[in-house]
């Protein structure tokens, strides 16, 4: 039901001190054989787990040979899969520098340049917002309390309702999104993308039934498929919500973390909120949070560092959530049955999907640094029928 790591195969009886050529070569550091064997082996040669039980990055990262382990992950070599021990390359990491290998390159995946993109201001009285500045009318009109927060409510009442007519509307959808959602990877991530084989193991993985968590791991490798769902996350929304019961041993309870830079504009726009009472944000885009402000906080620094609008403040979103929410998905190692889901397991990420509502609860700055500290709860989505709902949203 929660959704374990892709990889927890069941392993053939160990043979320990059997392993391929390529295997031994990783092992013993001969970094002039990996490099001459490497080209000429299949993926499925390069992350096969040998007969010891253990996979060639396995034993790179175990013996400290960061030079080899540096060449498999720039290769494309899958990180997620276990070893007989039931630990990845990088938990068996022999040191601070071979895990420092697995981070993921510079990216803005748990920062936002545009925070108010990512959220839309939701009214407890569906009447025109007024307010004196022209900004943050336009950000107010341009989305549209929890009671109001039609899409979302419509969202959650579908994946729950078991009448017959929704599951026939859901079999749809989801076949229609399941199509849309290959065309998007086949576009973002081309057959010569060096993680190609790793997307297309998740994709085919999660077309044959054996779990959603293989989508969210697609989400969380490094290529341009994020990017894409930036500005087009319908159909790998829709999928991952019609699945959400397979992942409620995952949804999140506590504070996770987001970075960002805003204007001066921008920030009055959260300030309102706050001071308007009955006024909720409804996410609008798929958003990485994570559990360690620190990496939030790195990413959000180092993305600031190159942002050359010198009006905008650094910024550190607190998403506080009180009880466990749906729609925030802790990828992390939760369990000996729930392993870690994301393919950097460094960064502690929770994912957190469209249609999330928040209210503002807390603006401070940092006088010294001028750094921007604004904390969101969530706030439940109220529950609803099916009926209901699409009137709502047709209307």
């Amino acid at each position: 039901m929660g959704v374990g790591t892709s990889d927890t195969n069941l392993m053939p009886a160990r043979e320990p001190g059997r392993a391929s050529e390529f295997y031994w070569a990783c092992r013993n550091g001969d970094i002039a054989t990996v490099e001459k064997m490497l080209p000429n082996l299949t993926y499925e040669q390069v992350n096969q787990v040998e007969p010891n039980g253990s996979t060639a990055l396995h034993a790179a990262s175990f013996y400290n040979h960061p030079d080899i382990v540096r060449l498999l992950l720039e290769s494309g070599c899958s990180r997620t899969i276990l070893n007989y021990n039931g630990a990845t390359a990088f938990q068996e990491a022999a040191t601070d520098e071979i895990r420092t290998l697995f981070k993921r390159p510079d990216s803005n995946r748990f920062f936002d340049e545009q925070l108010t993109n990512s959220f839309r201001l939701v009214p407890e009285k569906e009447d025109k917002v007024e307010t004196e500045d022209d900004t943050i009318d336009d950000w107010v009109k341009r989305h549209t309390s929890a009671d109001l927060a039609h899409e979302a409510r419509l969202m959650i009442t579908m994946v729950n309702s078991s009448n017959p007519f929704s599951q026939i509307v859901k079999k749809r959808i989801e076949a229609e999104s399941t199509e849309t959602l290959g065309k998007l990877v086949e576009t973002a991530v081309p057959k010569d993308h060096k993680q190609y084989r790793n997307m297309s193991d998740f994709k085919q993985k999660f077309l044959n039934k054996m779990g959603i968590g293989n989508l969210l791991q697609m989400y969380t490798l490094q290529t341009p498929f994020y990017k894409t769902l930036q500005t087009k996350a319908d159909s790998f929304t829709v999928l991952l919500y019609l699945h959400l019961n397979e992942l409620q041993d995952r949804a999140f309870q506590g504070c996770a973390y987001r970075g960002g830079t805003m204007s001066q504009r921008d920030i009055d726009a959260y300030r309102w909120a706050l001071n308007s009472e009955n006024y909720v944000l409804e996410t609008r885009t798929v958003q990485s949070m994570s559990l360690e402000k620190e990496v939030a906080q790195g990413f959000a620094e180092e993305a600031a560092s190159n942002d050359k609008q010198t009006d905008r403040h650094l910024v550190l979103l607190t998403f506080s959530f009180p009880q466990k929410c749906p729609t925030a998905i802790n990828l992390t190692k939760i369990s000996e049955t729930l392993d870690c889901l994301s393919t950097y397991e460094d960064e502690y990420e929770v994912t957190l999907l469209p249609f999330t509502l928040f209210s503002v609860k807390n603006i401070k700055v940092d006088p010294k640094s001028g750094q921007y500290y604004i904390t969101l709860r969530n706030v439940p989505t109220p529950k609803t029928s099916l009926l209901t709902a699409i009137k709502h949203v047709e209307s």
